[in-house]
């Protein structure tokens, strides 16, 4: 069952109502569901879904050749093939002369490095036949390297030919409830700090069980695929894994310094920019720096942090203890190790959905403000879950986000303010607000405080996901 994408759905088929030739780029992570949404897309349209793989050139270009020779000769025709990379494009434009015809190659990385000169050939195609017919061509693919070396760099093949360009984004906690029906929204944001929004994760989790039972049969099963993806991810886009895997359990501990990082992860602290690099542009991990009251202190220093939460999860929960789940000890591990740590680790993903809400609650909350900058402030002495920050209108949102079994009170709104006159320092002219994120709710003194303060804005659970 197709769950979601309303939208990514209704933008395909606008761009597929635009009378004029198409090519379409989509790109999105491995499991974020980019196969499901082409499929229903595509489902009684006139055209060729061809799910690439990895193999040879010569089989794959058999393979849709023979999709394309009987969309183009009918399903009665003898079987043929075009021969060449050529011959099929050409063969696609006849199709699209006069009617709409899909062509959408999906993990089309595999035909790129199998087929050669396939971009090239594409590209002279494309200039000289395809832009002017009624082609629908979508080349979808999860690995950057490849779709930036054949579409989407400057010196690329196919660079300036694409039409769109749609980047397929992990579900949020408020998209989640079509696999999640009738959960909370503290569950949500449970079920997202395990699975990221990935759907094809959230596909395994089961209504009928609670949080743990769903652990125990997913990440704890060493056949499930929340167990074995992480490796799996890092196998087959990286080289050399095992330092990957390392570095990603180092800071999934809470190890987010250069040096701190290189010692748990055992790597040479000057390889380690390398790999966190990489790491970075697959979308795993994220440098932050902290959002000072003046743009330039944003520069002065950083740290590294997960940035999805399932490879946190994964890195935090999984990887360390791949033997004793291997030995079938899953639900020991969720009793001992897990349970005693689930909120303050939940607490990181909570920071995180603060962050991400931020517009759309100041939007709501303090019309007219929009932040230029949305992270996170410290230094030696103080910390700050949640500052967004606008220069120009001299406004700041200094927050505080905490997961835990007991509401915030006034004693966690007074600190917050003396930590953010830590932010201020000397400086003059700024209007300040502070946002409090609870899961457990607020006492009744510090919720009589915030009616008559409109500085002090409260939000919990529902106000994040939506």
């Amino acid at each position: 069952m197709f769950i979601n994408r309303q939208e990514e759905l209704a933008w395909l088929e606008e761009r597929y109502q635009s009378g004029r030739a198409e090519f379409i780029v989509l790109t999105g992570r491995r499991r974020v569901g980019k196969t499901a949404l082409l499929a229903e897309f595509a489902a009684a349209k006139p055209g060729v879904y061809f799910l690439a793989y990895m193999d040879s050139a010569e089989v794959l270009l058999r393979n849709l050749s023979a999709a394309l020779w009987e969309a183009e000769h009918g399903p009665n025709a003898a079987p043929g093939s075009y021969g060449s990379w050529l011959g099929l494009f050409q063969a696609v434009g006849r199709l699209a002369t006069d009617r709409r015809f899909v062509l959408i190659l999906d993990e089309y990385p595999y035909l790129a490095d199998a087929g050669e000169r396939l971009a090239s050939v594409l590209q002279k195609l494309w200039d000289e036949t395809l832009q002017h017919s009624q082609v629908f061509l979508v080349l979808c693919g999860s690995y950057m390297s490849v779709m930036e070396r054949d579409v989407l760099n400057r010196d690329a093949p196919l660079y300036g030919r694409r039409t769109a360009q749609l980047t397929l984004r992990p579900l949020t906690p408020g998209q989640m409830r079509g696999f999640l029906l009738e959960r909370s929204p503290v569950e949500l944001i449970e079920a997202y700090a395990l699975t990221g929004g990935m759907p094809a994760y959230l596909a395994e989790l089961r209504q009928e069980r609670s949080l743990w039972a769903n652990l125990i049969h997913t990440a704890f099963d060493p056949a499930n695929i929340l167990y074995h993806d992480g490796l799996t991810l890092l196998r087959d886009e990286l080289r050399d894994p095992r330092h990957y895997a390392a570095v990603l359990r180092a800071i999934a501990n809470g190890y987010h310094t250069l040096s701190a990082i290189a010692q748990e992860a055992g790597v040479e602290r000057s390889s380690l920019p390398t790999y966190l690099s990489t790491l970075q542009g697959a979308g795993y991990v994220e440098h932050r720096a902290p959002v000072g009251i003046a743009p330039a202190t944003q520069r002065r220093r950083g740290t590294w942090h997960i940035a999805d939460p399932y490879i946190r999860f994964w890195g935090r929960y999984i990887l360390p203890y791949t033997g004793a789940i291997e030995k079938g000890q899953g639900a020991g591990l969720v009793e001992q190790v897990l349970r005693p740590t689930w909120e303050q680790f939940v607490a990181y993903t909570w920071e995180d959905l603060a962050r991400s809400a931020v517009y759309a609650l100041a939007a709501r909350a303090t019309p007219g403000f929009w932040p230029e900058v949305v992270g996170s402030w410290w230094d030696s002495s103080h910390q700050i879950d949640l500052a967004a920050v606008s220069y120009q209108q001299r406004i700041a949102w200094l927050g505080e986000a905490k997961w835990r079994n007991e509401p915030l009170g006034v004693l966690d709104l007074e600190a917050l303010q003396r930590r953010a006159r830590a932010w201020q320092g000397d400086t003059t002219g700024w209007r300040l607000y502070f946002p409090l994120f609870s899961r457990s709710g607020f006492t009744a003194t510090l919720q009589e405080r915030a009616a008559d303060d409109p500085d002090i804005l409260l939000f919990g659970p529902q106000d994040v996901v939506g």
